[in-house]
């Protein structure tokens, strides 16, 4: 079976290592229970290690090195997502027939932050590409401030049954440089070319994964299209992006038409040089810049 290009085809079953993925067994959900409750809730699905791999490795039958395993809470990506989307305070999301819908001037925002996740250059996450007949369902991400310790002596072989996926050795590496908060960059594969074949398909991967989670309003009539939707208690985004549309163009019109006003008057035009000035104005990016403001 080939697995995404982050992990190694062949796990290695007999031994724990940096940046394995763990199952929320019976067995481990009962110690969580025990020891960190919090971390038994839904939302986080599974574990990570964060303990270097030297420091786990297992001789002759004896302990690792490690006096404890350190785990790090893994969350879905669409957690991640929506909870950016809540920190956008400038031209915020509404909803309208339960859909978020924002300006698209805050896209580009989400886009960097979803880049950074997937190319593993966020310094407090560390993305994990979905692997179902693995027994990872959904692309998420570890959190790598949201860390518990157990003991190895004791627990070693629970982390080991409960164990899915593992890393290969440079993103092993890159886990622990970001958990270790290193002055150097470790190099690991990014998504173009290693997960995507060019640019332009990584460019739309981002924008399918951001259109699946709220929809996006050009800037020029966001205002607007605010305004309508709550004229119309937040129902029937079709009724509401054609009413605003509506009545931003009105507004437009409106604006275009008391300018062409003034300089008609200045310059004593005639119907003919008016439709004329309009007609240049209507065209003129500048203009339509200032009218659509």
């Amino acid at each position: 079976m080939n697995t995404h290009f982050t992990y190694t085809d062949a796990p290695d079953k007999s031994s724990l290592k940096q940046g394995d993925i763990l199952a929320k067994t019976p067995g481990l959900i009962s110690l969580i229970d025990t020891i960190h409750p919090h971390y038994s809730a839904n939302e986080y699905t599974h574990f990570q290690i964060l303990t270097q791999s030297c420091d786990l490795v297992r001789r002759n039958g004896s302990d690792c090195k490690s006096r404890y395993i350190t785990l790090a809470a893994v969350r879905s990506l669409d957690l991640v997502i929506n909870r950016y989307i809540s920190e956008i305070k400038s031209d915020a999301p509404i909803k309208i027939d339960e859909k978020l819908f924002c300006s698209s001037k805050n896209k580009y925002l989400l886009e960097d932050k979803l880049k950074k996740i997937y190319n593993n250059n966020d310094k407090e996450l560390f993305f994990l590409k979905k692997m179902p007949q693995l027994g990872l369902p959904e692309d998420s991400c570890t959190f790598l401030l949201l860390s518990i310790a157990i003991r190895a002596y004791e627990h070693y072989d629970l982390c080991l049954d409960a164990k899915i996926l593992e890393l290969k050795d440079n993103f092993q590496s890159k886990l622990g440089w970001l958990v270790g908060n290193l002055y150097s960059r470790v190099g690991t594969e990014d998504y173009v070319p290693a997960g995507a074949p060019d640019k332009a398909t990584f460019e739309q991967m981002i924008n399918e994964v951001l259109q699946e989670h709220i929809g996006w309003i050009p800037e020029n009539i966001y205002k607007e299209f605010k305004s309508t939707a709550k004229t119309l208690d937040y129902k029937d985004f079709d009724e509401i992006i054609t009413k605003a549309t509506e009545n931003k163009d009105k507004k437009c019109k409106t604006k275009l038409d008391a300018i062409i006003s003034k300089i008609a008057k200045a310059a004593s035009l005639d119907d003919d040089a008016k439709e004329k000035v309009r007609n240049s104005l209507a065209a003129d990016p500048t203009i339509q810049k200032v009218i659509n403001t």
